[in-house]
């Protein structure tokens, strides 16, 4: 490995070479990443003027939570107090000798 570290740092045209190699490397993915954002702004603001425009025309549904309510209050009863609960590291299910 130091054997190619030293061929290449020994060559300047070589060296050029590879900084203009990493360098439109970089760039491309730095030009991916700023495609990637206007994207996704694009695809937030188009949300947001969906939201702002249709909301009177599409209102959203109101959420009944007395089901929700309704099963909490049955699972309360068999809810341990204390859910930080330890398990054994023991293999129970096998047979005792």
């Amino acid at each position: 490995m130091e054997a190619y570290v030293e061929q290449i740092l020994s060559h300047p045209l070589l060296i050029l070479f590879l900084s203009l190699v990493c360098m439109l490397l970089l760039f491309a993915v730095l030009k991916g990443l700023v495609k990637l954002m206007l994207v996704a702004c694009g695809l937030v603001a188009l949300y947001f003027g969906y939201l702002h425009f249709f909301a009177e025309s599409y209102p959203l549904p109101e959420i009944d939570f007395s089901p929700v309510i309704e099963w909490k209050d049955q699972i309360e009863e068999v809810l341990p107090y204390d859910l930080n609960v330890t398990f054994s590291d023991r293999n129970e299910t096998a047979d005792p000798e």
